[in-house]
């Protein structure tokens, strides 16, 4: 079924999501109906040690990022968000540049996901 779901996304995707931009609800979607899936955090470490989209990896600082993607598979799909959805877009941009093929960011970032009411990891980080 999450297969599915996520196929059928990739087939009728709007034009927003053309453009590799979801809103938010395709976001929550596409994370919670992949089987596979990383979701990156680039807002800096503080904003993601005080909360975070639950599961999302810290990737804050470049050499962080490309460390972190290094052993993925090129097909794996890649979320990407920021506080307000720029950084993200210039983060796609590298992991585009890096190979991956299933890369999609935030648009309005992690102020809009919050704002929407979607659920936020604040649980301390060690």
């Amino acid at each position: 079924m999450r297969k599915q779901i996520l196929l059928l996304f990739l087939l009728t995707g709007s034009v927003a999501f053309s453009q590799k931009n979801l809103a938010a609800e395709d976001f929550f979607a596409f994370k919670d109906s992949a089987e596979q899936v990383v979701v990156l955090d680039v807002r800096i470490y503080e904003e993601f040690s005080s909360e975070r989209i639950p599961g999302a990896l810290y990737a804050g600082e470049k050499e962080v990022l490309l460390k972190l993607i290094s052993g993925y598979p090129k097909e794996l799909l890649v979320l990407v968000y920021c506080t307000y959805g720029n950084r993200s877009k210039k983060v796609l941009t590298i992991l585009e540049k890096e190979g991956f093929l299933n890369v999609y960011h935030l648009k309005r970032g992690f102020k809009d996901w919050k704002d929407k009411g979607f659920p936020v990891d604040d649980s301390d980080i060690y």
